[in-house]
């Protein structure tokens, strides 16, 4: 049935936030919490589609209290973002308020005043939420689309992703896409950071465009570009190819020099240069990798190692691309924690006293579990100490309190402009992006279930891209005498 939006109130016992006194509160809650909860994002939304979704209603029950009235109990956001666009108020002294009140007349002019609800009993109406919002359900819940699905989308959208267009090239060639796909399935997102770098174009002659859905080769030759372009994803399907070996720009490019021996780029046309040999030095990475203890790599591409035998994102790229010009000698370890933290807490540095004399290739468990807990205590002590703010009256050693919660508001202290780069790894897990080696969910799973357990060098990884975010904060925290 249509329901006034006015009778409608939130609910005061949102699984979104602890429970509260009042809707303003909730409201509040929601409306402040924009990287979590994007209440205004879904504001945008609801007037670019002109309207709610429709095969979506939102569930109310009656509120006895008041007679005619109902409690949102599927649909808080919806319910704070039709208010908010109707009385732009409601977000007064928050960093959306100005986007709501430009935005609020396009509504009005929709002149929505009702909307489609059910009405249930908290009970039977938790039964169906808890189908929507759960992630314990299985295939009784909504299944998020995965990384294949969500990439079929984009491209019936026109927005086909780079591995997918590889995929393509190598099928027209006589290429096994099948089986190159069965091995990148699970690694997508890692799969097209390294065709997006600059260096595909600028080391091996290779150039997408995604509105043609086609690869463009420097010398105009498809067959051999789909040779390459096989290659580097018959190597990126190997198992032992993880995240760490790409994670940054630099890995990527020695990754990419593993593949030049099969560069498509046009030949230089002066008659002095070596015959066959691209327009950079011919010292390219031809070998297999001097040190790895990866395994050799497949595909076309001599020296690759993956990095479950390395110690480090660093050392795994090393032994990826082989011993090429470019590759820096790098500091082996196999200890979780490393050096040039420092750290007033006691206890707190007696356990990472403990961490860096923790070998993670023979206690794997007890190094990926460490990486959360250091993270969780570290972010607890600082925001203490700095006396930070919690919107939760318990404080922020409440259970309700969320990890990621925590890191957001110790990273608003020391980085309230988001100008360190080095603390995006952190800003993933304020954020609550899903998916990678250092997020919670990927850190959550593999202390609980054993067959999600990263390598050693992958939990050495994890600390090494929060190592700049506990530098700060320890960092802080000594320049304020704490």
């Amino acid at each position: 049935m249509k329901i006034n939006i006015a009778d409608i109130t939130l609910d005061v016992q949102n699984f979104r936030h602890a429970t509260v006194a009042t809707e303003r509160e909730a409201m509040r809650i929601l409306l402040s919490g924009e990287k979590t909860h994007k209440v205004f994002e879904l504001a945008n939304d609801i007037v670019e589609m002109r309207g709610l979704d429709p095969s979506s209603l939102l569930i109310v029950m009656n509120d006895d209290a008041h007679p005619g009235h109902y409690i949102a109990l599927e649909g808080n956001r919806r319910i704070t973002a039709l208010k908010t666009l109707i009385n732009p108020e409601l977000a007064a002294d928050l960093p959306t308020y100005a986007q709501f009140k430009k935005l609020s007349s396009g509504f009005l002019a929709l002149g929505i005043t009702q909307i489609e609800c059910t009405i249930l009993d908290r009970k039977t109406a938790f039964d169906w939420i808890k189908r929507k919002h759960y992630n314990g359900m299985g295939g009784r819940g909504v299944m998020p689309w995965n990384a294949l699905a969500t990439a079929r989308s984009d491209a019936s959208e026109g927005r086909p992703p780079r591995w997918m267009i590889s995929l393509d090239l190598a099928a027209t060639y006589g290429h096994s896409a099948d089986d190159l796909l069965d091995g990148i399935s699970s690694k997508t997102t890692t799969v097209e950071r390294v065709l997006s770098s600059s260096h595909m174009s600028t080391i091996l002659g290779i150039s997408f465009d995604a509105k043609a859905r086609s690869i463009a080769p420097d010398n105009g030759d498809l067959k051999a570009a789909a040779g390459l372009i096989a290659a580097m994803l018959a190597d990126m399907a190997r198992k032992d190819f993880t995240e760490p070996t790409v994670t940054t720009a630099d890995l990527q490019q020695i990754y990419i020099e593993g593949f030049e021996h099969l560069n498509v780029l046009k030949k230089p046309a002066s008659t002095g240069s070596h015959s066959g040999a691209s327009s950079k030095s011919n010292g390219t990475s031809t070998g297999t990798g001097q040190g790895s203890s990866g395994a050799t790599g497949h595909g076309g591409a001599p020296g690759t190692g993956g990095g479950a035998g390395s110690t480090g994102p660093a050392q795994a790229a090393a032994a990826t691309a082989g011993a090429t010009a470019k590759s820096k000698a790098v500091r082996q370890r196999n200890k979780l924690a490393d050096k040039g933290l420092r750290i007033s807490n006691k206890a707190l540095n007696r356990l990472y006293s403990e961490l860096r004399k923790l070998n993670v290739e023979v206690y794997p468990h007890v190094g990926a579990a460490m990486n959360r807990i250091f993270l969780e205590k570290a972010t607890l002590i600082f925001l203490e100490d700095m006396n930070v703010a919690c919107r939760n009256p318990a404080g922020w050693n409440d259970f309700n309190v969320k990890l990621k919660d925590k890191v957001a508001g110790a990273l608003h202290t020391i980085d309230p402009q988001k100008k360190n780069t080095k603390l995006d790894y952190a800003r993933d897990v304020a954020n609550g992006v899903q998916n990678k080696l250092h997020t919670l969910d990927y850190l959550n799973q593999a202390i609980h279930n054993p067959a999600n357990l990263p390598a050693a060098s992958e939990i050495i990884g994890i600390w090494d891209r929060f190592h700049p975010y506990f530098e700060e904060l320890f960092k802080v925290l000594e320049s304020n005498g704490k």
